[in-house]
């Protein structure tokens, strides 16, 4: 869950190009408007999520028609000249429809003459929603900080013009990848002066050509995009140059765990996705399609549909759109291709985890287990949980007798060398996830701070809803859990261990009752108060097991809300993946 090492696509990517490749054309969702031969349908989005102002439509013309006698329609005014032929099909017109007011509108294609076998006139409703957002991810979250100067800058983008939405000036720009290896790999391209005598080159299907890309970049519902395309043959801003596009885009989803409140720090590495510009893919990119930013992902999808609208829109429909990311951008293919059909059409999902909610079992249980072995061995040095090996048999999760714990400072009645799975891949989500007072965001004041719920459940609190003490309802439950039970039916455990575990595991307090954090999570409290469990906020024995620790049952609302909002990935997905 934590972030993971990078990882170049190169040949995997090469043998996704192969594999994945669906019918071309493949848009989000079946055609719509149709009336026989003749029909409409939005190419750019959905028709019900159109998205600033602006759709690119395709008319499909019956083969007998002429296209001089279809007219094509915006809520009653002729658009017609806003169409030309599309060069792959001699009977569609293709055009962006451009000014379009909030709300729904008409667009209606119309065949000119007599005839019955001539359908007359075909309609379809669209919906504008603003640049800004929402669509469908109900009310905007409140408190919400822009990104400071120095993460804007990563992305080269100017002040904020509007403190309520985040927004920014819209910027294109030209750079080359540098040779020079002091020269941070992309440089400023202007095409009046001689070539940079460190221009590197890439080669796209058989062809070698300048390493040029065109970098456009601004603000879509509240968050930072980007989209990067290979811009050899020419740099005019007003008009992208395609000729040396491969037709594909590539969606760069990002990982990591955030709570929302900020409009998150931008990453150059993966705006200017390299392996993927250097065959020929157009890069998509937002610091709302990145779970460090939030994890919210009814809002990460509707950013990803009006990112890659804005694709469409502004360069051209993509033969398919191909997802890569890992850890929490594996997570997001998964669960916007299993909710939003033809967003992404094939992906290659690394390092992944199904969903956040199935994760967040972990960060429930890791800790209480971690607390219970540490506190046998703190009683007692020859445990046999002092054995990292040991840890799997109730934990259920790996473990390693070499690698380094980070938290082994803290932890002095542990062998330094070895951790386990709990460790190192959990330890400290119980805080970030659980803890309403834990999180921050950049540039916050004390008030804003004070009034966040610093949980993952009010960071969807649109979907989960909110419970009779005010907080954000929380679906996680371990009430009937038998902790160790394997390892009991197995013999590697004695009854005795397994009735004190769950005796004494105990579960989370609700989010009322719960304090700030401790050492090391709070750098104020070290070394002093040491908590790397977060037991604080345990609701634990009061007589070490004697009395059974209380187990915490699951809002059933919550849960049922977690399903129905589509948050857990259920494997219905139609889309190849590697």
């Amino acid at each position: 869950m934590r972030s993971c090492r990078r990882w170049t696509l190169g040949a995997a990517l090469a043998l996704a190009v192969a594999v994945l490749i669906p019918p071309a054309g493949a848009g989000q969702g079946p055609p719509a408007g149709r009336h026989g031969a003749l029909a409409l349908r939005v190419v750019s989005s959905p028709p019900e999520l159109v998205s600033g102002g602006a759709a690119r439509v395709e008319v499909t013309v019956p083969a007998r028609v002429a296209r001089a006698d279809v007219t094509v329609e915006l809520n009653g005014t002729d658009v017609t000249a806003a169409f030309g032929p599309d060069p792959a099909d001699n009977h569609h017109l293709e055009g962006v429809l451009t000014g379009l007011p909030l709300g729904e509108s008409t667009v209606a294609v119309r065949v000119r003459g007599p005839g019955k076998a001539r359908p007359n006139r075909v309609e379809l409703a669209i919906v504008n929603h603003p640049i800004t957002g929402p669509m469908f991810s109900g009310p905007r979250q409140e408190v919400f900080l822009c990104s400071t100067a120095g993460h804007r800058a990563t992305a080269l983008l100017g002040p904020i013009i509007d403190q309520k939405t985040c927004s920014v000036e819209t910027q294109v720009g030209f750079f080359y990848r540098s040779t020079a290896p002091e020269s941070g790999r992309w440089k400023p391209f202007d095409p009046r002066a001689p070539r940079p005598a460190d221009m590197a080159t890439t080669t796209l299907e058989g062809r070698t050509v300048d390493f040029v890309i065109r970098w456009e970049r601004g603000t879509i519902n509240r968050f930072i995009y980007s989209i990067a395309i290979p811009s050899p043959g020419g740099q005019d801003p007003a008009a992208p140059d395609l000729s040396a596009w491969n037709g594909k885009l590539l969606y760069k989803f990002e990982g990591g765990v955030g709570i929302g409140h900020y409009q998150g720090a931008p990453s150059r590495s993966d705006m200017l996705y390299e392996p993927g510009l250097a065959l020929g893919y157009a890069i998509a990119y937002s610091t709302g399609t990145t779970t460090d930013t939030h994890y919210n992902l009814q809002l990460g999808a509707e950013t990803a549909i009006m990112v890659k609208s804005r694709f469409v829109v502004a360069y051209a429909e993509p033969k398919y759109t191909v997802g890569v990311g890992a850890s929490g951008g594996a997570v997001q293919q998964y669960v916007y291709g299993q909710n939003h059909p033809g967003l992404i059409d094939a992906g290659v999902p690394q390092y992944s985890y199904p969903d956040m909610v199935t994760q967040t079992i972990h960060v429930g249980d890791c800790e209480l287990l971690e607390r219970w072995l540490d506190s046998k061995v703190l009683a007692d040095p020859l445990s046999k949980w002092r054995t990292w090996a040991n840890r799997r048999l109730v934990e259920g999760l790996n473990t390693s007798d070499v690698m380094p714990n980070p938290f082994a400072p803290l932890m002095p009645y542990m062998p330094r060398l070895g951790s386990t799975e709990c460790i190192n891949g959990w330890r400290g989500l119980s805080p970030l996830v659980l803890n309403p007072h834990f999180g921050t965001a950049p540039g916050i004041t004390p008030e804003q701070q004070a009034a966040v719920e610093w949980t993952h459940w009010a960071d969807l609190v649109n979907i989960y809803g909110r419970d009779v003490t005010g907080f954000a309802r929380n679906p996680w439950d371990n009430v009937g859990v038998q902790y160790g039970l394997q390892a009991l039916r197995d013999g590697v455990i004695t009854f005795d261990e397994f009735l004190d575990l769950n005796a004494s595991a105990g579960s989370w307090k609700e989010a009322k009752d719960m304090v700030q954090e401790g050492c090391p999570y709070l750098s104020t409290a070290c070394p002093f108060d040491v908590d790397v469990w977060s037991a604080r906020n345990m609701s634990l024995s009061p007589d070490g097991g004697l009395t059974p620790a209380p187990r915490r049952q699951g809002d059933r609302q919550a849960q049922q809300a977690a399903y129905r909002s589509g948050m857990v990935f259920r494997g219905r997905i139609d889309i190849p993946l590697i």
